[in-house]
């Protein structure tokens, strides 16, 4: 038989801070024991109790005035724990666990689990002692202040964020409810003192009292001991030695939208599965990723991430709110996204970097290769649409990736990066919105040495010094660190200009078969040659310095398989010198042979003919290119037009030589090379330069 449930919204129990998600669950608790079916879920951040049983709120509210008794809190076991903390055992708590009542051995799982040696709740302190902070304490005066006559008022102003009264002060309430922090203004010399309703402490402690633990539910064989608890994950990596120690652990505070019992949620609190793949998930970045693939169990829709840290003392610390993660549920942008960094994360390159130090009197032993990544990650599961925040996780790993090639000791250690999908560009740079200049031309240079069957070197290896094995195919298969840095690696600082001239040079010189195409791309990947006619010119459009700075990051990405091209777009107005030195100089570099239009009775001719016996092109070789590649770098323009004109008139074509006094950038020509064009966008400019051919005709007698 379908029941009506009536809903009741708490606009007091949010997520703005742990105490008040803690509270949610224990007014669910406590309600519980009046009504067994009440339910409860959590919708916009706000907590909802649903029931055919209660009438409104205010009966809700008169049970907990009148009825309620909150669960004791005695902790029982603290000469127990003091004794296995200077044995380094758990054995003396065990014992005394087995004489105890279901309620006590309740409340010491939610705080202790013995794993060999006492392994402690993070949410709850080490057995419920926050530093200074005695949470029994807290509690004791809770439960004092409850026979005052504002105790109506304080459960209305928990319950629905109203208050007609002033709150009393209570310390030892700042590890779950930041606001009410006695220092919370640290470092100043004024502070405000924490006041916060009783029945706020005591509904969190009773909430919390349901966060179980236990030996069986470990998140993994690899994961630290107080991962045994529910949805309690590792702290995120520092990005800063400034960060060492400051941060304890996470909690991932499941919500809900469909309405549960105390029962189910229960259940799910005991479970606390999140999973990355085929294993439970330990780490911030992989609670992300988890919950961007629906990698959760039992319905939880979203998380609140709560960073339990220190801020004010050494000895304390405080659940600081951060991102709130939605669960992906069919969500296209949220199944790439989860997609791509679950790769990521399964390819064990983040788990090859060094290990940071937890204690902050180790900073010197701080490397920062995670921290930046990590922190990259869990922005993105808060807004996986938002294309920046792609952009800064790409420019990290690239950060990650140059040091570890720069430094020889992280070459030993770690392990290259495996080449990105092309979906990660589709995912920092929206195809709905207009690519900028710069990445198009980053792009272009980027793709270089990707195309299959050839052995040429993609620009990975000279960014990065790589090492790659290519399959049968002709496809890159794997990449790896070689012992010492290969001569290929010649990227580096400097002008953008003198940087694009250095790489270029230096695939000239390792183009050693005479097959070789050393500025051969993906189709698919060239530039437009209105684009690189902005460089040409110089005419301020193209930012160089961004160029240089998003090649790198480009060339982490498979450019072997299919990606969006820009629209072709012509624009040639009144060329200059250095754009037609270009176009007659492109088709040399371009690495495919083109067919150029002929008249009406003719078909298209190819630019360089082909070799009888192979049936391939006869295209310029590596040492001519060298030779001539250099005459341009060195502004040698007299003798570049006489190599150009003899290298075309022996393929059959005569050209139209310019007049004395040509001038021409040749240096910027040089480093133009570099950026891969389109078949139709060389032989257009080609065009320009050929000497018109005789019609032949054939008349019929």
């Amino acid at each position: 038989m379908t029941r009506k449930l009536r809903a009741f919204t708490l606009d007091g129990i949010n997520v703005d801070s742990l105490g008040h998600y803690l509270a949610g669950l224990g007014v669910l608790s406590a309600a519980a024991q009046r009504w067994p079916t009440i339910r409860a879920c959590w919708h916009q951040g706000r907590f909802k109790l649903l029931s055919d049983e209660a009438a409104d709120l205010n009966e809700i509210t008169k049970f907990l005035l009148t009825e309620w008794t909150p669960t004791p809190y005695e902790r029982w076991w603290s000469t127990a724990q003091k004794a296995d903390t200077k044995a380094k055992t758990s054995f003396n708590l065990w014992d005394e666990r087995n004489a105890r009542s279901i309620e006590e051995v309740r409340l010491v799982d939610a705080h202790v689990v013995g794993l060999g040696r006492n392994c402690f709740n993070p949410v709850l302190g080490t057995g419920g002692n926050v530093g200074k902070r005695d949470l029994a304490k807290a509690w004791n005066d809770a439960a004092k202040l409850l026979k005052k006559p504002e105790r109506g008022e304080w459960l209305e102003a928990t319950l629905t964020g109203r208050a007609d009264c002033s709150m009393p002060d209570l310390a030892s309430g700042g590890t779950w409810f930041v606001f009410a922090n006695k220092t919370f203004n640290s470092g100043q010399g004024w502070y405000r003192e924490g006041q916060l309703s009783p029945w706020s402490v005591l509904l969190s402690m009773e909430g919390a009292f349901l966060l179980t633990g236990g030996v069986n539910r470990r998140m993994g064989s690899r994961s630290r001991p107080y991962a045994v608890f529910p949805f309690v994950s590792d702290p995120a990596q520092p990005e800063t030695d400034g960060e060492i120690g400051m941060a304890r652990a996470e909690f991932w505070a499941p919500l809900w939208e469909y309405p549960a019992t105390v029962g189910e949620v229960s259940t799910l609190l005991q479970r606390g599965l999140a999973r990355i793949g085929g294993r439970a998930a330990s780490a911030p970045a992989e609670f992300a990723v988890a919950a961007l693939s629906t990698g959760v169990d039992a319905g939880v829709t979203e998380f609140a991430r709560f960073e339990l840290r220190q801020t004010t003392s050494s000895q304390v610390f405080e659940a600081i709110p951060r991102e709130r993660i939605a669960v992906g549920h069919g969500d296209d942008v949220r199944a790439k996204a989860a997609r791509q960094l679950g790769a990521l994360i399964e390819s064990g390159w983040m788990n090859r970097f060094p290990f940071e130090p937890r204690d902050s009197k180790q900073k010197g032993k701080f490397v920062g290769l995670s921290g930046p990544i990590e922190a990259a990650i869990l922005r993105i599961g808060e807004r996986p649409d938002e294309a920046t925040r792609w952009q800064s996780l790409l420019l990290a790993m690239t950060k990650a990736q140059t040091r570890i090639d720069r430094n020889k000791g992280l070459r030993d250690r770690c392990i290259p990066l495996r080449t990105l999908a092309p979906e990660w560009f589709d995912l920092a740079w929206h195809p709905d919105d207009p690519l900028p200049l710069e990445i198009e031309v980053a792009r272009a240079i980027a793709s270089i040495g990707w195309q299959s069957n050839s052995s040429d070197l993609p620009l990975l290896a000279n960014v990065f010094g790589l090492e790659t094995q290519h399959d049968k195919q002709g496809n890159i298969r794997t990449t790896r660190f070689p012992k010492a840095r290969p001569p290929a690696a010649v990227w580096g600082s400097g002008s953008p200009l003198s940087v694009m001239l250095d790489v270029a040079h230096r695939r000239l010189v390792d183009a050693t078969k005479e097959d070789s195409r050393p500025f051969l791309n993906a189709t698919n990947c060239a530039c437009r040659a209105a684009t690189i006619q902005h460089l040409l010119r110089n005419d301020g459009t193209l930012d160089l310095e961004e160029i240089i700075r998003w090649v790198p990051v480009l060339a982490l990405i498979d450019w072997s398989k299919p990606s969006r091209s820009q629209e072709v777009r012509r624009e040639d107005g009144e060329l200059d010198g250095t754009s037609l030195l270009h176009a007659l100089v492109r088709p040399l570099f371009h690495g495919r042979n083109l067919e150029l239009s002929s008249t009406r009775n003719e078909k298209n001719l190819p630019l360089f003919p082909e070799n009888p016996l192979t049936g391939k092109a006869k295209l310029p070789p590596p040492g001519l290119l060298r030779r001539l590649f250099n005459l341009l770098r060195f502004n040698s323009l007299d003798e570049v037009l006489q190599v150009l004109q003899d290298r075309y008139r022996a393929a059959g074509h005569e050209i139209v030589m310019p007049p004395l006094g040509f001038e021409a950038d040749g240096e910027v020509v040089a480093a133009a090379l570099l950026i891969p064009m389109s078949n139709a966008d060389v032989e257009h400019g080609l065009r320009r330069w050929l000497q018109p051919r005789k019609e032949s005709s054939s008349r019929s007698n």
